[in-house]
């Protein structure tokens, strides 16, 4: 039986990550779902009209990318205010948020982020010494590209009104604070962008996610934010599916509500519960067990105490949640794992898919252990681009032993770990992700492109129970793919940083498209 389709591409290299079906040229289009892919022949001969017809020219096509970690609401607010991810010193960054001052009214926020040290030939972070001459009447904070550290003036300490006796506030050998604030959430509640600014950061993230080529994100959102997400859901301006996970103070509002993970619609889902256990190797809080190579005393901070975690664990396990648990530090990781295996029923965890965020100092014991509860880890495969090189960022802070065993993307999969690929923002492209993953020079690290390319699409699909719909283009699932400007699985490794995304497809509408295709 002949019918229409809404769209047909055709005369492409369709990479469909369906073992039953791995390659075909031609792919048809219906009420959002994938109708049929195949050889061209077969699939003009079963639709031979359609609403839009794309001639690919032999361009590829991959299913579209499942970015599963990331903060899209919060990047397309930070669009908005002084970005300082270029920057290449302290004086650099201190003049961009000079300009930025001119432009504010009297007594507003200056707000910066993505300042990062570890790439400036001076490594300290930016403090308050810094930031006070750029205006006495401006409140100032600049935010680390990890959002596990702020810096902020004297102004901005002071209208913070926080405790200066807490854990976290940095001081200087006298005793007197440096405007360095790590892993205090009070700060950033303090500082929280208005509704509008929101929901204008939902659509601006939307576009970030279509440009690169990611058709379904997992948004770490903070209180209040899926709302803000659904209005625009209804409102028929979402281009992006969006799973939100829910920040764990917000556990039991859920389940006073009958809330699980995986309820919503297509566009639209609630995730897990989003915990925090410590905090990031640049800010050095990430629990560590032997402390940091330049400070081998701190040990980073514990966020969440085991106890309070178990209790954590055992109501969301009780009530069909499911958790998605910061944990980067070998201490903290530690902890995590230790705590699944004390809970008195193990037998449904595999089932609910808990996962463990980030796992950057995962050892191969612990990853045996998290793959016997069926954890999944949700891994940064960007992380090891940027900062696991020779004289990077982790260099500074571990000693090359510790560092040669970060990230072990290929042994979680030897061991037959669940391995879910996610940006984390840092920068919001999986193709760097997957030329990350491809080419490191650590062999525990390195993956074969194929690898990588199912951990950003099948694996992630898994992660948030969107198998049997998402992550691969197969008969009835949703027509979500990119177009790509070069095959992926034949061109050199290093030259997938240089692969550009021609096309977004979301559902079958195009969402973005960098060309006439």
């Amino acid at each position: 039986m002949k019918v229409e389709a809404d769209l047909v591409v055709f005369n492409g290299n369709i990479i469909t990550m369906d073992p039953q079906k791995p390659t075909a040229t031609a792919l048809a289009v219906k009420s959002y779902k994938v109708l049929a892919v195949g050889e061209e022949d077969e699939v003009l001969e079963l639709v031979p009209n359609a609403k839009r017809v794309i001639d690919l020219g032999g361009k590829t096509v991959i299913p579209g990318f499942i970015d599963a970690h990331t903060h899209l609401t919060s990047a397309g607010v930070k669009a908005a205010h002084v970005q300082l991810g270029k920057v290449e010193s302290v004086e650099e960054a201190v003049q961009f948020l000079r300009v930025a001052a001119s432009k504010y009214p009297k007594g507003e926020w200056i707000l910066g982020y993505d300042w990062d040290e570890s790439e400036w030939t001076k490594k300290r972070f930016i403090q308050s010494k810094d930031l006070d001459p750029i205006s006495k009447d401006h409140p100032i904070m600049a935010t680390r590209i990890c959002g596990h550290l702020a810096s902020v003036n004297s102004l901005g300490l002071k209208k913070l009104g926080i405790s200066l006796d807490q854990e976290g506030v940095q001081k200087d050998k006298l005793g007197r604070p440096t405007g360095v604030l790590k892993d205090i959430e009070e700060v950033w509640q303090k500082v929280r962008p208005t509704a509008e600014q929101i929901v204008e950061g939902v659509k601006v993230g939307n576009k970030i996610a279509n440009e690169k080529g990611i058709t379904t994100v997992v948004d770490n959102a903070s209180s209040g934010t899926l709302g803000h997400i659904r209005e625009i859901e209804t409102r028929h301006e979402q281009t992006t599916r969006m799973i939100v996970n829910i920040p764990v103070e917000q556990m039991d509002h859920m389940i006073s509500l009958g809330l699980t993970s995986g309820m919503g619609s297509p566009l639209v889902r609630i995730g897990g519960v989003k915990i925090f256990t410590d905090g990031s190797i640049g800010a050095k809080t990430a629990y560590v067990a032997n402390g940091y190579r330049d400070d081998p005393k701190n040990k980073g901070m514990l966020l969440f105490p085991q106890k309070e975690y178990e209790a954590v664990l055992k109501k969301a396990v009780e009530h069909n949640i499911q958790t998605v648990t910061h944990a980067i530090g070998d201490e903290a990781i530690e902890m995590v794992i230790s705590t699944f295996e004390n809970l008195p029923d193990k037998s449904i965890l595999r089932e609910q898919r808990h996962r463990i965020e980030h796992a950057e100092m995962i050892n191969e014991y612990q990853i045996r252990r998290a793959v016997s509860l069926g954890l999944i880890l949700s891994m940064q495969p960007n992380f090891v681009g940027r900062w696991q090189q020779p004289g990077g960022l982790y260099d500074d802070r571990f000693e090359e032993e510790r560092v040669r065993g970060m990230n072990m993307f290929r042994v979680a999969l030897d061991n037959g770990a669940r391995l879910c690929f996610g940006s984390d923002g840092m920068p919001y492209s999986p193709l760097y992700g997957i030329w990350s993953a491809t080419t490191h020079y650590n062999d525990r690290v390195r993956l074969t492109v194929e690898e990588a390319l199912r951990c950003y699409t099948m694996e992630s699909a898994y992660s948030v129970f969107q198998e049997n719909t998402l992550g691969s283009i197969t008969v009835g699932k949703r027509a979500d793919f990119v177009v790509l400007s070069d095959n992926i699985l034949e061109v050199p490794a290093d030259k997938i940083i240089e692969i550009d995304v021609e096309m977004t497809i979301v559902g079958g509408i195009v969402e973005y498209s960098a060309s006439r295709l």
